[in-house]
């Protein structure tokens, strides 16, 4: 059996003996070998003449990527490498695995070492530990460390990938090349912004590779993965690549930016795909649909199997209709893009209501008795001890919504050729669930929904946004998952939309 072959098979044994919840907290996902050598094979070939570098990893775990310098430069023995690993879970039989080939293991924090020496290449997969995970006194002092070394604050919400990325550099030599394998999205959350201005300003950035969604890089862990290789060295005035597809030396797209392209506070996503909507800036601006709308979330209730009733619980109950909002199904739930009026739904048992109300129980008590019996079961089920719900006064009494034209459910899939979103035209007074981002016109435009007929215009109109819109504005997660915040909503271009709203604004009391 090979040294390779039983690193794999150590692997697959040590995980299969830690829950998903603990390698979730610590971040533990493995590189798959194959890409791990796809990494090493483009790293080495961007290092002229470096047939055997000296290497560090700095969560090394098993040591996959030693596993593939090995296999790929053809050398035994990997003198003068360096991997850390702070689970003695994974160290010990890694350091077992290794003890012939001459890499040095140490069982340590990579984040808490000072460096002893520089080396002329990092590879890396740090940990996918999310901000949640990382203890408040860890966190304020990364932050304070970062800053020190880089002049850059990250943001509260950072992962600890973030940090592993700023800090390392302390570790390679000028002009060292550094590798790492990190979740996309820090090239469209707030806090990536730490990032991307380190990348632009600290160090030479030379390419990200993103890989397709569709392809999952990690069996074991819902997300979307790029590849971020830069330089130990100031910036150059080479263009930065920015390749997309499932192979690092076998990309499916190539783009090239010039660095004065680029901003710390811009979404990066879109340059992979070399959008043709975003235009320089003394070209006129697209329009977007932030342009015509507002959205907001909807509700959150805290509880939906206590908030959100059907007919028979009504009937049950005796909830009157002052306590009931109409409500949308789950988007899951859904089949339909347009909710026709009560008026035109014939299907009254399939109706779903939100129960609220602002009166005290004492009131309760005297007016519907029944209802405050429906009340006290939520009380046994602690339903009023629920984060959202021991915030509202009383605690059964929901944050208010209006009905909106427009309903788009903020998760979804392009699976098949479909869109990974779609706008429902909402013609019913009922609200949604926070599972869908409500889209309501703004003040001076209110007016042009009085007609029906307008809404429906305007929402054939919605329907012609493509998928690539879609993708360029949200948020790519693993297995073909997207996902759309209002403000990356309200991002999208919506070309000729000008001409049902009109260039004159009639603005009516």
């Amino acid at each position: 059996m090979t040294l390779e072959e039983r690193r794999y098979q150590l692997q697959l044994s040590l995980d299969s003996d830690k829950s998903q919840e603990q390698r979730n907290m610590l971040g533990q996902f493995s590189t798959p070998f194959s890409l791990a050598k796809d990494i090493v094979n483009y790293v080495l070939s961007i290092m002229p003449g470096e047939n055997h570098p000296k290497m560090i990893e700095p969560a090394c775990g098993m040591g996959v990527f030693f596993s593939a310098l090995r296999d790929v430069t053809g050398h035994d023995r990997l003198d003068g490498c360096l991997g850390f690993e702070i689970d003695p879970f994974y160290y010990l039989p890694a350091a077992e695995l290794w003890k012939e080939t001459g890499v040095d293991l140490r069982c340590a924090d990579f984040l808490s070492q000072e460096p002893f020496m520089a080396f002329p290449l990092l590879i890396a997969n740090p940990p996918y530990s999310r901000h949640h995970h990382i203890p408040s006194d860890q966190k304020q002092k990364l932050q304070e460390t970062t800053f020190r070394h880089t002049g850059i604050r990250p943001s509260g919400l950072s992962g600890l990938y973030c940090y592993f990325l700023m800090l390392s550099t302390r570790w390679l030599q000028d002009g060292g090349l550094s590798c790492w394998l990190i979740p996309s999205e820090f090239m469209d959350v707030n806090y990536g912004e730490a990032v991307k201005q380190y990348l632009l300003e600290n160090v030479d950035l030379v390419r990200i590779h993103r890989f397709d969604e569709r392809d999952l890089q990690f069996s074991d862990a819902l997300i979307t993965s790029s590849v971020v290789i830069f330089r130990n060295q100031t910036p150059s005035g080479n263009p930065i690549l920015f390749t997309y597809g499932s192979s690092v030396c076998h990309p499916s797209k190539v783009v090239e930016k010039d660095r004065k392209q680029l901003g710390s506070r811009q979404k990066w996503t879109h340059h992979f795909f070399d959008n043709p909507l975003r235009h320089r800036s003394s070209e006129p601006q697209k329009k977007v649909l932030g342009d015509y709308f507002e959205v907001k979330r909807g509700i959150a209730t805290g509880c939906n199997s206590f908030f959100i009733v059907n007919t028979q619980t009504i009937e049950r109950y005796q909830l009157p209709k002052e306590y009931l909002t109409a409500i949308l199904p789950p988007p899951r739930n859904m089949k339909d893009d347009i909710v026709r009026s009560d008026d035109d739904n014939t299907d009254t048992d399939s109706h779903l209501y939100l129960f609220s109300t602002s009166d005290d129980e004492e009131t309760i008590a005297s007016k519907h008795p029944s209802v405050l019996e429906y009340i006290k079961k939520g009380e046994e089920k602690k339903v009023h001890q629920t984060y959202i719900c021991s915030r509202h006064t009383p605690w059964y009494n929901c944050e208010k919504r209006r009905s909106a034209p427009f309903v788009i459910p903020y998760m979804g899939r392009g699976e098949k050729g479909r869109k990974p979103f779609r706008f429902i035209l909402n013609q019913s007074d009922a609200i949604a669930t926070n599972g869908y981002l409500m889209m309501y016109p703004k003040p001076e435009y209110a007016y042009l929904f009085r007609n029906p007929n307008f809404a429906v215009s305007v929402w054939q109109h919605l329907k012609t946004i493509t998928s690539k819109d879609f993708e360029l504005s949200g948020r790519f997660y693993g297995g073909g998952l997207h996902k759309l915040e209002p403000r990356e909503l309200l991002s999208i271009p919506v070309e000729g939309m000008e001409r049902l709203f009109g260039n004159e604004l009639i603005f009516v009391a």
